[in-house]
């Protein structure tokens, strides 16, 4: 028996399930200890969930079995009703088809002192490593599973309250099975071949040797889930053949076909699969929120906790479908630099709408925090899930976008070389002090090179990490002696406090990367030898630019920093930062005339997180005479789709892939406050005794918290380590 489909049926369970599980677990037991018999009913649950039973020969071991979430208060009450029903009893035995593990050692430990009895818990792990050991226990757990998992898949297969960010049930049936087959595709097979397949078997999903569909039906279907006016009769007929060959049965005569017996049992297995990632993940948001409403001294009602549970899944559902939407515009459109991600605050308003709810300003606050930390620290269950739902989204979006989604991805660059800006540098050596499943930059590149694409860096761009480093040394040296730092406190410095590390150790931190003498050469060193970044400049490249062109890059670039600053700094310093953007922007355009491309094709990319990289294609149409060069640009997070459904995606091992993020989130670049790091310092002192890592997460999670209240998923945050950067120069230059 499939393990997934016996454990969603033990989840399914409830409190009025008791006899029930009984019937299982009792299968389960006799295996173990022979025939059992009654010894006791002990109330509460009017019988049900209470009985108490032992094994024929031994009056010493009492079993009891439950499906109570309150476990611990369960086998305290039992205990101490046996101490009177059952005296002779020495050992209990609680069956639960919850996930106990070592949640109940302390109970264990009442139990042997306050009753003389010692206590073994069958929980839902034991009855899944015991599922498939014999016949009677197989068969047991599919009779359950008949009960709770093919009703469940019956009735959720009409998915509207599953995937609530589309608007017809034929939209949704179309996004469900790609994400219920996508990710088990062979990954060098066309997306329009893997599309139209999920499609017809979405059309053919209730079928079967006594209930067949005809081809023209199955058009209509199909039809009915993309945009009307396309004709997709030859893309459909061609799904009908392929999977003819095992997946789907075909008369010819009667021109009618259904799904193969064996199709329809992977389908129900691969169903089984989704809804228990669902459940947990729906069970990890339960757990996040109730956290930080604790943290925050907030007290929830059920009503206020569920409501906000359902907010949040409606609002990640809203984000990812609008990154899957904006990653298909923007292949379709070859505007590869509109691809942006968007401001929480506007997609949160557009779930309430689609909930229909008007949650208090205190859910709202927890909401906010919940979704930006399961997007920038999701892990498992989580992100496996919130992966599955963003691919379904991306190719149901590009297949609404334009029928043939294969020709239009492959016109994506393969290979190629990306120079990397200062702001996509700084978060790679701050992860230096994460755990290896929180390295999402530093995961990004390594997948990068694995298929096959240059990454690179001008000797500008080592300058401002190196120079940012100088001014991260600056603030230790400050905070160190007492005083007040009343700037923003450098990226780096506030990625090794939140690391829980003391300002102290700082400067040998930053020896990983450069040293007192040669630090420049000691960067450019590191970003080669760690990670694959050479230096290669683009001057000569960026020289070659006309001179009005290359006048207007100057002048919208410095216009921007200008603005930030504020005027703060003169205009020489402000100049070293806009010379280096200016050769990476004109660098990149001047390459790509050489390379002779299609706008998806070119082979030379800028990646970065300056907003204003992204915007400079538009400033520039009424500052030169013609077209301006097409946006050398691109997102860290396009890159990430890139890889996950362009040409290379089957070059990305599984291992590599489930190392990725789901998203590229930068809101934790937005710049740490004095305020805040004082707050981390008190999280330090009055949690000195706790193990780093508990620290640690303590510390990050105080962080994001305080700034929690700013809600976005990416903006404003590049600007201010832009700024630090800019800074940085200044320090390094003997302008503080």
């Amino acid at each position: 028996m499939h393990r997934d489909r016996f454990e969603l049926a033990l989840k399914q369970l409830n409190a009025h399930d008791g006899e029930l599980f009984e019937q299982i677990a009792s299968a389960f037991a006799v295996l173990e200890f022979g025939q059992l018999r009654t010894v006791a009913s002990v109330g509460g649950d009017g019988g049900k969930d209470a009985r108490l039973f032992s094994p024929m020969d031994d009056d010493a071991v009492v079993f009891q079995y439950s499906v109570t979430v309150d476990f611990s208060g369960k086998i305290l009450r039992t205990a101490k009703r046996l101490k009177d029903t059952t005296p002779s009893a020495r050992e209990l035995i609680y069956v639960t088809n919850q996930e106990v593990g070592t949640k109940v050692d302390e109970v264990k430990r009442r139990l042997r002192k306050e009753y003389r009895l010692s206590l073994d818990v069958w929980d839902r792990a034991w009855f899944l490593d015991r599922v498939n050991l014999h016949p009677q226990t197989e068969e047991s757990a599919e009779s359950l599973a008949k009960i709770k998992v093919d009703q469940l898949a019956s009735s959720a297969l009409g998915v509207s309250a599953s995937l609530p960010s589309l608007s017809s049930s034929e939209e949704q049936e179309a996004a469900l099975f790609l994400e219920l087959t996508y990710g088990d595709e062979d990954r060098h097979k066309g997306l329009t071949k893997v599309g139209f397949e999920s499609l017809v078997r979405a059309a053919l999903r209730e079928t079967d040797s006594s209930s067949r569909m005809s081809r023209t039906e199955i058009h209509e279907r199909v039809a009915n889930m993309l945009p009307q006016g396309r004709d997709y009769s030859a893309l459909v007929d061609g799904a009908l053949k392929r999977l003819t060959k095992g997946a789907i049965r075909y008369w010819v005569k009667s021109d009618e076909f259904c799904l193969s017996h064996e199709a329809a049992l992977v389908l129900r297995d691969r169903f089984t699969s989704y809804a228990l990632i669902q459940q947990k993940f729906r069970d990890e948001i339960q757990a996040r929120v109730a956290e930080v409403a604790d943290f925050e001294n907030e007290s929830l009602s059920d009503s206020e906790s569920a409501a906000a549970c359902g907010l949040i899944e409606a609002t990640l559902d809203r984000i990812l479908l609008e990154r899957g939407r904006a990653f298909a515009d923007a292949l379709v459109s070859s505007r590869i630099s509109d691809y942006q991600s968007e401001s929480l605050g506007p997609l949160l308003d557009r779930a309430v709408l689609d909930t229909g709810k008007n949650p208090s300003s205190k859910v709202r606050r927890i909401v906010s925090y919940v979704i930006s930390s399961t997007i920038n620290d999701s892990s498992g269950v989580t992100r496996e899930y919130l992966r599955g739902r963003l691919e379904s989204y991306t190719l149901f979006s590009l297949l609404q976008a334009t029928p043939d989604v294969q020709k239009t991805v492959v016109k994506l660059f393969s290979g190629g070389v990306i120079w990397l800006d200062a702001n996509l540098i700084l978060p790679v050596l701050a992860e230096e002090l994460a755990d290896d499943e929180n390295r999402s930059f530093t995961h990004l590149l390594e997948a990068a090179r694995t298929c096959g694409i240059s990454l690179r860096v001008t000797s500008g761009i080592v300058e401002e990490v190196s120079s940012h480093m100088h001014r991260s040394l600056t603030y230790a040296r400050v905070v160190g002696q007492g005083k007040l730092w009343g700037d923003s406190v450098p990226f780096l410095a506030a990625a090794h406090a939140a690391s829980g590390r003391e300002t102290a150790a700082l400067g040998s931190w930053l020896e990983n990367f450069r040293g007192s003498e040669q630090p420049l050469e000691d960067v450019a060193d590191y970003l080669s030898e760690v990670h694959g970044i050479r230096i290669q400049e683009l001057n000569d490249e960026a020289d070659t630019a006309d001179i009005a062109l290359r006048g207007a890059v100057q002048e919208i670039w410095y216009e921007a920093r200008s603005r930030r600053l504020k005027n703060k700094f003169p205009p020489a310093t402000v100049q070293i930062l806009v010379n280096h953007d200016v050769e990476c922007y004109l660098g990149v355009v001047q390459r790509r005339r050489k390379e002779n491309k299609s706008p998806l094709g070119f082979n030379s990319w800028w990646l970065t997180l300056d907003g204003t990289a992204f915007k400079i294609n538009d400033l520039l149409r009424s500052r030169v005479a013609g077209d301006p060069p097409l946006s050398p640009v691109m997102s860290p997070d396009f890159l990430l789709r890139y890889l996950e459904i362009g040409p290379l995606r089957a070059q990305v091992s599984k291992s590599m892939r489930n190392e990725l993020p789901v998203m590229l989130d930068v809101s934790f670049l937005e710049g740490v406050s004095p305020h805040i790091m004082q707050a981390v310092e008190q999280v330090r002192a009055e949690h000195s005794n706790l193990p780093g890592r508990v620290l640690r997460r303590k510390i990050r999670d105080t962080i994001n918290r305080l700034k929690s209240s700013r809600g976005r998923i990416a903006d404003g945050g590049v600007t201010l380590v832009e700024q630090e950067v800019l800074e940085s120069i200044t320090s390094a230059n003997g302008q503080e």
